[in-house]
């Protein structure tokens, strides 16, 4: 089939007439939902209030999780703390533990014997 240019100059029309589309927002898991509002709930914490007051707040906004599953996803959304340079700083290495001067060794091999 055949389209003449009136015809695509018609549809062109039509298709710039259309509505820009809304992007949907990707929707969030529990979990996602409780390491975004990790900060508050840490804050909420140091204020005084008990994960068990925190999950009732949550589930009334409409967020239903559990007092130990909300436990479980706060430890998760916490950053691992990482080894610091001090520590590694300390640690020997194969290098540091070798002798620089075999004449200051305190080991001197010896021969083999066949007396065992």
């Amino acid at each position: 089939m055949k389209y003449t240019s009136e015809q695509l100059e018609a549809i062109a029309a039509k298709l710039r007439q259309m509505p820009a589309v809304d992007k949907k927002k990707p929707n969030h898991s529990k979990q996602d939902a409780v390491r975004v509002l990790s900060k508050e709930i840490i804050a909420l914490q140091k204020r005084g209030y008990t994960l068990e007051q925190i999950s009732e707040t949550l589930r009334g906004e409409g967020i239903s999780v559990a007092t130990p599953t909300l436990k479980s996803y706060l430890q998760r959304a916490k950053p691992e703390k990482k080894a610091t340079s001090k520590a590694k700083a300390e640690t020997p290495t194969v290098e540091a533990a070798k002798p620089t001067d075999p004449a200051k060794a305190t080991f001197a091999p010896k021969p083999d014997s066949d007396d065992i």
